[in-house]
């Protein structure tokens, strides 16, 4: 079913909240009732109003959304899912029908084309690059699909209806200033990337320009938002710093890498560990004392937008293009506030 078609259907929708309390995962979570600290909070001119809408009724023809993450390996990507069904599993005629690219952009847009011949409705991206993702957007131009781009920014942006992603700059200023807190100027640190992701871009972009030269960066390495992958990194990063003060990595999973890095350095269990997320296993982390601090999202937030999104636009309404999401510090200062048992 297309949209001019979806238009007609007489579908009641109610406002899913107000906008998140938190923020590139585990077990599903509500959003915490308890405010992130105001020196966390980004600032109000980044944030957009939540649009009005409402679920539909769990009636009327059938629809079918695709939901593409970069990989269904990563717990981040499975709390998204569960936002998303938490608007459409009341309704009868809404089915998500998922793939798992296994962080290949190349399978992706393979896979989304095989979502178009199956007649999908609309479809909710994440993609693994930014730039990589066009042909698939084009594609669904192509064939009336809207899109609906979600955490991670496509840089082809006139292409998707929405985009809804966490503040994504701010994460990485949160980290930056409670790093700066916590060391002295001049002390070294390491940065664990992924740079083929726009949100990850964002990240590392507020790190850099909130540390300013108050640090000295002594290796920017590609973790590519894996712990495998970061694990090696980190380890060849202690070894070349046996005086490093810090780890940042652009996502927890990478953090996590660094983590289990430095437990094989007793004599380095001071090096400070950030990553950005608020993974429940980091929180865990944090709460333990072997992980510093993390810039913390709440995914569960930005799949319940993206659905409600997606359904405004099969509906013929006018939506905001740009959604962005809180994020804000979670250390171990108010790590018991907010749990390890789930997501913000």
């Amino acid at each position: 079913m297309k949209v001019k078609q979806f238009s007609s259907i007489l579908l009641a929708m109610a406002l899913a909240g107000a906008t998140a309390l938190s923020g590139c995962g585990g077990s599903s979570a509500p959003a915490s009732s308890a405010a992130p600290a105001s020196s966390a909070a980004p600032a109000a001119s980044s944030e957009a109003a939540p649009a009005e809408s409402s679920a539909p009724e769990a009636s009327g023809d059938k629809i079918t959304i695709g939901y593409a993450p970069t990989t269904m390996n990563n717990p981040f990507w499975l709390a998204v899912l569960d936002g998303v069904k938490s608007v459409t599993d009341s309704m009868d005629n809404v089915e998500i029908v998922t793939i798992d690219c296994q962080n290949d952009q190349s399978r992706m847009n393979d896979q989304i084309g095989d979502l178009l011949a199956s007649g999908i409705d609309a479809l909710l991206v994440a993609p693994m690059d930014s730039t990589g993702v066009k042909p698939a957007l084009e594609a669904c131009k192509r064939d009336g699909v809207p899109v609906i781009n979600f955490d991670t920014p496509v840089t082809d942006v006139d292409l998707v209806e929405s985009i809804i992603a966490s503040n994504n700059y701010n994460a990485g200023v949160v980290v930056a200033k409670d790093m700066m807190e916590k060391l002295e100027k001049g002390s070294k640190v390491a940065v664990l990337h992924s740079p083929s992701g726009q949100a990850c871009i964002d990240r590392a972009a507020g790190f850099y320009d909130t540390i300013g030269d108050y640090f000295e960066v002594v290796q920017e390495l590609d973790g590519k938002g894996d712990t495998g992958v970061s694990l090696p990194l980190a380890e060849d990063i202690l070894q070349g710093s046996p005086d490093l003060g810090a780890f940042f990595a652009v996502n927890d999973p990478s953090a996590m890498g660094c983590v289990q890095a430095l437990q094989a350095h007793p004599e380095m269990q001071g090096v400070l560990v950030y990553g950005v997320d608020g993974n429940p296993d980091a929180k865990a982390m944090i709460e333990a004392g072997t992980m510093t601090g993390t810039g913390a999202q709440s995914p569960e937030t930005i799949g319940a937008r993206s659905a409600e999104t997606a359904l405004q636009v099969l509906k013929g309404e006018s939506v905001e293009h740009d959604i962005v999401v809180d994020t804000f510090i979670i250390n171990s200062d108010n790590v018991s506030q907010y749990g390890t048992d789930g997501w913000q």
